[in-house]
C-alpha cells in the first residue's frame, strides 16, 4: 500500500515533464532566434547612425576654386557618443585615390564606385579588431570640377555587442518569467485535475480486501471513466469466479462429507458383525464408496484443470480427433458389455483434427461416454460418431436412455446437479466438466432428442483444423 500515495505524484511529475520539456526546448529555439533578432536590431540602428554620419560628411564634401574641401562636423561623429567607449574611424578618399582626410589606411569597401548614391555597409579587420562601416559614393558636380569622392565611417563592435546582449537579456528575462508562471499554473491546474483521482485512490486504498463493490466514477473526468468501468468490470468478474468457487468447495466438501460419514457407518457396523459372509458384504459396500469417492477426486481436479485453461495455452495441438474418439470407445466397450448395452462408434476413425488439449478432449469423450452408459438401461444401446459440418467436426454421443426433460437440460450442467427421479449413483459433475472442457476450446455444447424420439443426444461442434495444414503435415511425415 505504500506504493499507492506516490502513483497520483508521479502522474504529476510525469505530466510536467511532458508539458515543461517542450516549453524548455521552445526556450533554447527561441533564445537562438532572440539572439539573431538582437543582432540584427543593434545592427540595423547603428548602421543607421553610420549611414547618417556618413551623410553629414558627404554634404561638407565640397569643390572650391578647383580643390575639393572637406568640414567634417562636429554631430557626424557625435552620433557614437554612448557610455561604452567604442572608437571611430573615418577617411575621405578622392578621385584619383588618395586619402583627403580621416585614416589612411581604413579598407576601402568591396564594391566598385558604379554604385554611386547607394549606401555600403560592411565589415572589416582593422589593426586586429572587428570594425562595421559605412561608405557612400557621392558625385561632385561643379563648372571647373568633376569626380567622384568615397566617404567612410567605421566603429568597433562594442556597443553594438552590448546593445544586442541587452535586447536578449530582456527578451530571455521575459520569456523566463512566461514560463515559470506557465508551470505555476499547471501545477495548480494539475492539483485541481487530479483531485478527483486522488479522491478515487483513497477511496480504493481504504477498502477492505473482500470489498469488490463497483468504483464510484462520479466527478471522474469522462477521459478516465472507460478506466473505472473496465475496473468494475474486471472487479465483477471477480466477484462472480470467488462466488463460483466457493460454492465449489462447499459442494465438493458436501459430496465428501456425505460418502466419508456413511463409509464411516459401514466401518463401524463391520466391527460389531462376526460373521464372515457379511462382513465381506459390508467391505463390498465400503469398497463402491471407496471407488465413487475416488472417481470423485478424479473429476474435481479434471473440472479444475479445464476451468484453468479458459483462456489460451501453448499446449495446445493439432490432433486426429476422429482417431482419438474411435479409440476411447473401444475402451469404453468392456465397461459397456458388463452392463449389457450396445456400444458402437460411427463415421471416420481418422483424418478429421481439431486444435487443442489432448488430456482434456480425451476426458471430455470419456465423460460423455461414462454418463451416457451410466444411464442407459441394461439391453440399450450408446453410440459415438463423428460427422463433418463444414468448418465444424461434430462429436455425438447419443442413447436410448431416459433422457433429460428439455426444462431440465440447462441445469444438469451445473456442478453436483442430477435430474429428479434418477436412481442411478453418480457425482453430477461429468457433464459440467464437458462443459468447462468445451468453454476451454471455444466448443459448442448442446442436449438434444435423438430423431427416434427416445434417450439423449448430446453434441459437440468444434472448428476443424483446415485440410491445407493436414495435407501439409502428413506430407511432411511421409518424407520424414
Amino acid at each position: 500500500m505504500s506504493s499507492s500515495p506516490n502513483a497520483p505524484s508521479s502522474l504529476r511529475q510525469q505530466l510536467l515533464v511532458w508539458l515543461l520539456v517542450p516549453l524548455l526546448l521552445l526556450l533554447v529555439v527561441n533564445s537562438f532566434l532572440s539572439y539573431r533578432a538582437a543582432i540584427a536590431t543593434a545592427n540595423q540602428a547603428y548602421d543607421r547612425l553610420l549611414l547618417a554620419s556618413v551623410k553629414a560628411i558627404a554634404d561638407r564634401v565640397t569643390v572650391y576654386n578647383g580643390e575639393i574641401t572637406v568640414d567634417i562636423p562636429y554631430v557626424a561623429l557625435e552620433l557614437f557618443e554612448s557610455n561604452i567607449h567604442e572608437r571611430i574611424f573615418y577617411k575621405v578618399t578622392g578621385p584619383n585615390g588618395a586619402t583627403l582626410t580621416g585614416y589612411e589606411d581604413l579598407p576601402p569597401p568591396p564594391l566598385h564606385p558604379e554604385a554611386q548614391g547607394r549606401p555600403i555597409f560592411f565589415r572589416s579587420e582593422y589593426h586586429g579588431e572587428s570594425l562595421y562601416q559605412a561608405a557612400l559614393y557621392k558625385q561632385l558636380y561643379d563648372p571647373t570640377f568633376h569626380g567622384t569622392v568615397l566617404v567612410q565611417v567605421g566603429e568597433t563592435a562594442e556597443s553594438r555587442e552590448a546593445l544586442s546582449r541587452r535586447i536578449l537579456y530582456d527578451g530571455l528575462v521575459r520569456q523566463g518569467l512566461l514560463i515559470v508562471l506557465a508551470a505555476l499554473l499547471l501545477w495548480l491546474s494539475m492539483r485541481f485535475v487530479l483531485r478527483p483521482l486522488l479522491r478515487l485512490r483513497d477511496s480504493i486504498a481504504g477498502r477492505s480486501s473482500t470489498d469488490l463493490t463497483p468504483v464510484d466514477d462520479s466527478g471522474i473526468q469522462s477521459e478516465v471513466r472507460p478506466l473505472i468501468q473496465a475496473i468494475n468490470q474486471h472487479t465483477e468478474r471477480i466477484e462472480k469466479m470467488t462466488a463460483a468457487r466457493l460454492r465449489f468447495l462447499a459442494d465438493a466438501a458436501h459430496q465428501v462429507r456425505t460418502r466419508m460419514t456413511i463409509l464411516k457407518t459401514q466401518v463401524e457396523y463391520g466391527r460389531r458383525l462376526d460373521e464372515p459372509q457379511a462382513l465381506h458384504g459390508v467391505l463390498e459396500d465400503a469398497q463402491a464408496i471407496v471407488d465413487e469417492t475416488t472417481h470423485l477426486f478424479n473429476q474435481l481436479l479434471v473440472l479444475a484443470q479445464a476451468e484453468s485453461n479458459a483462456g489460451p495455452r501453448a499446449d495446445t495441438q493439432d490432433l486426429d480427433f476422429a482417431a482419438q474418439v474411435h479409440a476411447i470407445t473401444l475402451e469404453w466397450v468392456t465397461e459397456a458389455r458388463r452392463k449389457h448395452i450396445l456400444l458402437a462408434f460411427e463415421g471416420p476413425d481418422s483424418d478429421e483434427s481439431v486444435r487443442g488439449n489432448a488430456l482434456l478432449l480425451r476426458e471430455l469423450v470419456s465423460n460423455l461416454l461414462d454418463n451416457a452408459i451410466r444411464y442407459t438401461p441394461r439391453g440399450g444401446s450408446v453410440t459415438a460418431r463423428i460427422q463433418r459440418d463444414g468448418e465444424w467436426i461434430a462429436l455425438e454421443v447419443e442413447d436410448n436412455g431416459p433422457g433429460v426433460p428439455e426444462a431440465e437440460r440447462e441445469r444438469v450442467f451445473e456442478r453436483f446437479y442430477r435430474a429428479p427421479g434418477s436412481d442411478v449413483e453418480g457425482s453430477g459433475l461429468g457433464l459440467a466438466i464437458a462443459r468447462e472442457i468445451c468453454r476451454a476450446h471455444g466448443a459448442i455444447i448442446e442436449l438434444l432428442t435423438p430423431a427416434s424420439g427416445d434417450g439423449l443426444l448430446i453434441r459437440v461442434r468444434m472448428r476443424a483444423v483446415p485440410a491445407a495444414v493436414n495435407s501439409a503435415k502428413s506430407l511432411a511425415a511421409s518424407v520424414l
